[in-house]
C-alpha cells in the first residue's frame, strides 16, 4: 500500500460518484464505530481516502455528519472520543439503511485496486 499522503492526494483528485462519496462517509463511521472488519493498515487507508474526499472544494457531505466525525477522531484514526461514540453509532446505523453491499464492495475494490 502507498503511504497515507499518496492515498490522500489520490482521493482528493479522484472523481468519485455520489454513492462512492456517501460510502466513504459510512465507512469512516463504521471504522470509528468498531464495526469494520479490516486490519489496521486498511483502516488508515480508508480514513486517508475519507480525508482526501473531505478536503475537496465541493464536497456534498452533510456538514453535521462531517463535523461529528472530525470531532470524534483522536490521534488514533480508528478510536473515537468516548463522548462521540453514541453519535457515531447512530449516524452509521442511519446511513447504512440506504447502502447496498455491492456498492460497498465496489468502493473498497476501487480503492484497493488504485492504492494497493
Amino acid at each position: 500500500m502507498d503511504d497515507q499522503s499518496t492515498v490522500y492526494e489520490w482521493a482528493k483528485t479522484y472523481d468519485f460518484d455520489e454513492e462512492q462519496l456517501q460510502y466513504a462517509t459510512i465507512l469512516a463511521l463504521k471504522i470509528l464505530d468498531g464495526q469494520c472488519k479490516m486490519d489496521y493498515d486498511n483502516y488508515n487507508l480508508f480514513m486517508s481516502v475519507y480525508d482526501g474526499i473531505c478536503d475537496k472544494v465541493a464536497t456534498p457531505f452533510d456538514k453535521k455528519v462531517h463535523k461529528i466525525i472530525e470531532l470524534a477522531r483522536t490521534n488514533d484514526p480508528i478510536i473515537p472520543k468516548d463522548e462521540y461514540k453514541e453519535a457515531i453509532h447512530a449516524l452509521r446505523v442511519a446511513m447504512m439503511k440506504d447502502m447496498d453491499k455491492p456498492t460497498m464492495k465496489a468502493f473498497k475494490q476501487l480503492v484497493w485496486g488504485e492504492m494497493c
